[in-house]
């Protein structure tokens, strides 16, 4: 059983990229903007995040800020901290478009560095993604998340439930959902 966004499927790698080091927050809110029919650059929307107050160049957005230039353009979101994959599978299934945040050194270069940094500085969350579907082996009952990451253009990289779970911990399973 699969609960995925099908409108992510139409990007490309080009389309998903963010173009700056700690824009990714700002370019997940562009594509979910751009799937509602609202059209604006990247550079447009750093431009309104640095003149609100939501994105300083150099340290990124806050995670309470993450959802901010979705509603200035309109839309709805909803924030929630101890999210389950549950309830990004709920969301999908509504037709939702999810953002998540994760420590993104678990994702992408996941072992014991990464373990000895949490346990040395503690859990810190340091990316945002778009979370665009749920796949459930209907034999295993095993779970991968497909994540659309702006910082690696990929589409739909799919992560096991384990991993995806240990880098979404770090965030305290912060999870915005366009509602």
């Amino acid at each position: 059983m699969e609960q995925s966004h099908p409108s992510f499927q139409a990007l490309s790698p080009e389309d998903i990229h963010q173009s700056y080091p700690d824009t990714c927050a700002i370019k997940a809110q562009q594509i979910i903007l751009e799937q509602h029919g609202i059209s604006l650059t990247e550079d447009q929307l750093v431009q309104e995040a640095i003149d609100n107050g939501w994105y300083y160049p150099g340290s990124g957005t806050s995670v309470s800020d993450v959802g901010n230039l979705l509603e200035l353009h309109g839309l709805d979101v909803e924030r929630h901290i101890d999210a389950s994959v549950n309830d990004i599978t709920d969301s999908l299934a509504h037709g939702n478009s999810v953002i998540i945040g994760v420590d993104s050194g678990e994702l992408w270069f996941p072992g014991l560095e990464e373990e000895l940094e949490d346990y040395a500085f503690g859990p810190s969350a340091d990316h945002a993604l778009i979370a665009s579907g749920v796949v459930v082996d209907p034999l295993t009952g095993t779970q991968e998340i497909l994540l659309t990451d702006p910082g690696t253009g990929d589409v739909a990289c799919a992560y096991d439930a384990d991993t995806f779970t240990d880098a979404w911990e770090d965030s305290e399973n912060f999870m915005l959902s366009v509602v």
